[in-house]
C-alpha cells in the first residue's frame, strides 16, 4: 500500500469518526462499529485517533472507556508484515524451530551459499527454490506441523508487531471508510486451527502466510544493503480469507452478533 494513500484513509476514518455520536456515522461506518463494541451508547461521543508509533494498529476507536485497536489494509499490496532477520532468527529460535529449520531459511532468504548475505554469486528466486528443494520441503513442514505455532506467528504479523509492549491490533479492516471487510484476531485464529497448513509449495510459508527476503538484487548491484537483510511476510488471500471468514464466528470469545443500543 501506499504510504501517502494509506495515511489519508487513517485520516480519513479520524475524521468521519471522531468526535461522532453512533448515530452521526455512515451505514457503513455504524456496521463496523457493531462488531467492534457489544454494547452501542447512541448518545456517547466515539473518539478515534492515528496510533503512529510504528506498532501494528493504525488507529484507536473508542468509546466510553472501551477502546479497540485496528489495522488498516487498503489497495491490491498484500504485504502484512517486515523486520529485520537477526528478531526474526530470534523469534523461530524462541519458538522451538531448530537449528537446520533456520540454516534452510537463511541459505533460501540470501541465495548466495551463505547463511549472512557475504556470498558472491545471488541466486534469483526460481533458482533458490529449485536448488534447496527438498530442504523448503522440510522447511514448510516443521514451520506448519504445530497450530500453536502459526496462531503465534499470525499474532506476530498481524496483530502484535515485534515489540511485545506495543498496543495490539484487536482487528484487522480492509478498505477505506465507504466499504470495507474486517476480522477480529480471534475471527483469525479460529480460522487457522480448522485448517491444515501443512501443504507442499516451493515457497516458504507458516499457514496463509509466504515469507521472502525483501530483496535478493541477483544480477544486479546491491542498491540497499538494509533490503537484503529484511524479512518480508506476505498474506497472498487476505481478502478472500477475511471474506470467507467474516460472517462465521464471532469476534470474541464472549460477544456475539447481539448488539445492545442503550441511552
Amino acid at each position: 500500500m501506499n504510504t501517502v494513500i494509506g495515511i489519508q484513509n487513517e485520516e480519513n476514518f479520524v475524521r468521519l469518526i471522531d468526535n461522532q455520536s453512533y448515530e452521526q456515522l455512515s451505514k457503513h461506518l455504524q456496521y463496523f462499529l457493531h462488531y467492534l463494541f457489544p454494547v452501542i451508547i447512541l448518545d456517547a461521543k466515539l473518539h478515534c485517533f492515528q496510533t503512529r508509533n510504528f506498532c501494528k494498529p493504525d488507529i484507536c476507536i473508542s468509546q466510553q472507556s472501551e477502546m479497540r485497536y485496528v489495522s488498516l489494509k487498503y489497495g491490491e499490496s498484500d504485504t502484512v508484515h517486515n523486520e529485520n532477520i537477526i528478531t526474526f532468527k530470534q523469534f523461530l529460535k524462541e519458538n522451538g524451530i531448530s537449528d537446520e529449520a533456520i540454516e534452510t531459511y537463511l541459505l533460501y532468504h540470501y541465495g548466495d551459499g551463505t547463511t549472512d548475505g557475504t556470498g558472491k554469486r545471488r541466486m534469483g528466486s526460481v533458482e533458490v527454490r529449485f536448488h534447496y528443494d527438498e530442504r523448503i520441503k522440510k522447511l514448510n513442514e516443521e514451520l506448519n506441523k504445530s497450530k500453536d505455532f502459526v496462531k503465534k506467528f499470525a499474532d506476530r504479523v498481524m496483530f502484535q508487531g515485534v515489540n511485545p509492549d506495543a498496543n495490539r491490533a484487536d482487528f484487522i479492516y480492509h478498505g477505506d471508510h465507504e466499504y470495507g471487510v474486517f476480522m477480529s484476531r480471534f475471527q483469525l485464529m479460529q480460522h487457522i486451527d480448522k485448517r491444515n497448513w501443512d501443504y507442499m509449495t516451493t515457497c516458504v510459508h507458516v499457514g496463509p502466510f509466504v515469507i521472502r527476503p525483501h530483496a535478493r538484487y541477483s544480477n544486479k548491484p546491491i542498491l540497499n544493503e538494509e533490503h537484503r537483510h529484511t524479512v518480508v511476510v506476505n498474506y497472498p488471500k487476505i481478502i478472500q480469507d477475511i471474506m470467507y471468514i467474516f460472517p462465521r464466528y464471532p469476534f470474541d470469545e464472549d460477544h456475539d452478533y447481539n448488539v445492545e443500543f442503550h441511552h
